[in-house]
């Protein structure tokens, strides 16, 4: 009789499981996607020199504001921060390329050190990350247009 009701036991204990484990996976697919769509925002078009040069400048200043490692390397191409060395924490990237009608494009993107691990699978920080960075990389686009 006590094994029967192990074995029940040990059943419910893995549908149980599996449906946390589902559930896992569907909160991580949702994530992904608002990740993508913050990412797609993270980005301002500009044509003109004076235009491009005053929005670059502006994106420097809102990397450093929103990065927790300092800037390690800026130029008219791609401005890099360091990486953090505590986990959990954002750090911020941009860069600017300029298509064969001369219009630039400014993007952002933001890391975080801890979101997933080495296999690509969400990490333990995973979901600290994830709102972070899609705070930052959300925010972007009014900081830019602040400056316009």
């Amino acid at each position: 009789m006590k094994n029967w009701r192990l074995a029940v036991l040990a059943l419910q204990i893995i549908a149980m499981a599996g449906c946390s484990t589902q559930a896992r996976i569907a909160a991580t697919r949702n994530t992904e996607i608002a990740l993508g769509n913050a990412r797609n925002q993270a980005r301002v078009d500009c044509s003109g020199p004076a235009e491009c040069e005053r929005l670059w400048r502006r994106t420097e200043l809102y990397v450093a504001q929103r990065s927790a490692a300092p800037i390690r390397h800026a130029d008219d191409t791609s401005i890099e921060t360091a990486v953090p060395h505590t986990f959990g924490t954002i750090y911020v990237w941009a860069t600017r390329t300029i298509d064969a009608g001369g219009v630039s494009t400014i993007r952002i993107i933001g890391m975080c050190r801890g979101m997933y691990r080495a296999d690509g699978s969400p990490g333990w920080l995973y979901q600290t990350c994830a709102e972070q960075i899609r705070a930052v990389e959300t925010d972007f686009r009014s900081f830019i247009g602040a400056a316009l």
